[in-house]
């Protein structure tokens, strides 16, 4: 889905690029222009090309649209690329990679009257997301250090232990260790993770634990924290799908975390 932010159409593929690019940049910092376009004869497209290595998610990016209406058919693309290297997601970094061929793209409205494209349909396709290990141990050192030091405790360690669980669960235990004064403890903070077939991950069952009394009060105050997040789903994809359906979702850990899906016909 792709908020266009005018109420008319784009005439060409210069004008549909400038378009999809200021729309780009609205969600995401240091992207420059990442839209290039292969014109064949509009709306026909040979491929559309949007690249956002080193990109960083803005911290309040609009909202999704919603449809008002009915669709149309607009845009035909024999191949549409999305690539993002050491994406910047908040304290996280990541990788995506989507790739589709015999591509349909239907225009829409949102309240306003402003065209959005949607997907409508591919001939196929393949999105895959990763994440290594020691980036997210980065993530998690950077939210625990910041807590724990408003409450006078140093993180200085922080290990990610994984397990599969099936085709879309991992188990996961986070190992910190927390130092106050002369004293010294290891604290464990378990999750699970799950997807669902659009993308969608779910955090359940955070605990925390702690040895000692340097344990019991750093669990004290990220306990909270944990409890706001367990129930919680967020959206992997920044890219709605519209009526295309994934399939083949696979959720990997190893030396690194890694979603795979397919999809279209």
């Amino acid at each position: 889905m792709f908020p266009l932010y005018t109420k008319k159409f784009p005439k060409n593929a210069l004008d549909l690029a400038a378009l999809l690019n200021d729309s780009l940049k609205r969600v995401f910092s240091n992207a420059a222009n990442p839209v290039t376009i292969r014109d064949k004869a509009f709306p026909e497209l040979d491929e559309v090309r949007i690249t956002l290595d080193d990109a960083e998610l803005r911290p309040d990016p609009p909202r999704p649209p919603i449809v008002k209406g009915a669709c149309s058919p607009a845009l035909h693309l024999a191949e549409l690329h999305v690539n993002g290297s050491d994406l910047i997601i908040g304290p996280a970094i990541a990788n995506l990679r989507l790739g589709a061929h015999d591509v349909r793209l239907d225009q829409a409205h949102d309240a306003k009257g402003e065209v959005i494209l949607v997907l409508r349909s591919a001939a196929d396709g393949e999105v895959e997301i990763t994440a290594a290990k020691s980036v997210i141990e980065d993530a998690i050192a950077a939210v625990a250090k910041s807590e724990a030091g408003k409450h006078g405790v140093a993180i200085d360690q922080v290990r990610l232990s994984v397990q599969p669980r099936g085709k879309r669960g991992v188990d996961a235990e986070v190992q910190l260790r927390a130092k106050k004064l002369f004293f010294t403890t290891v604290i464990r903070i378990a999750a699970k993770l799950d997807l669902d077939e659009e993308l969608n991950a779910k955090l359940s069952g955070l605990s925390c634990s702690g040895d000692g009394a340097i344990g019991s009060m750093a669990c004290g105050f990220l306990s909270p924290h944990l409890e706001k997040l367990d129930g919680e789903s967020f959206a992997l994809m920044a890219l709605p799908l519209g009526d295309v359906r994934l399939r083949d979702v696979r959720l990997s850990a190893t030396d690194e975390l890694s979603v795979t899906a397919q999809f279209g016909a």
